[in-house]
């Protein structure tokens, strides 16, 4: 099935979403952009089931000392169709700024792996499964003995 430009917008926008609120500290607009039984596997593996889960997570995310200045950036991302929703494969990056000193960093990088359905006209993360990229997560294909 052919994903319709109308949905690749409508996904691109729930993602702008996301990285606002996570940028901006805003709890509830973070909590908003997940339908209310979603599942999120978080960057350490961990599951976090339904809206409670998920505002529990993002509290203690959100929390945490340094969060200010930082910046996500979501790239080639891959949309396809799944049953009712769309499945969205993504690189992402975060960096660090900070203004004394005045200098910017990369913090971490990464995948998703998401699960997009439409709640009310609007999409929403039904799952969530976010996951670092490193050398030791990376896959590898390369063979050179082959």
């Amino acid at each position: 099935m052919t994903v319709s430009a109308e949905d690749r917008f409508g996904v691109h926008d729930l993602f702008m979403d996301y990285v606002w609120a996570a940028d901006t500290g805003d709890l509830e607009a973070y909590v908003a952009t997940f339908a209310r039984d979603a599942l999120l596997i978080d960057s350490d593996g961990r599951r976090h089931d339904g809206e409670a889960a998920i505002r529990a997570y993002a509290h203690a995310f959100l929390s945490q000392p340094g969060g200010r200045g930082r910046i996500h950036f979501f790239q080639q991302m891959r949309v396809t169709a799944e049953g009712e929703g769309l499945r969205v494969f993504s690189f992402w990056t975060v960096a660090q700024a900070t203004a004394a000193p005045r200098e910017t960093r990369l913090r971490s990088l990464g995948t998703c792996d998401d699960l997009c359905i439409k709640v009310e006209g609007l999409w929403r993360f039904a799952e969530r499964r976010i996951g670092r990229w490193n050398d030791a997560t990376a896959p590898w294909l390369f063979n050179p003995s082959a």
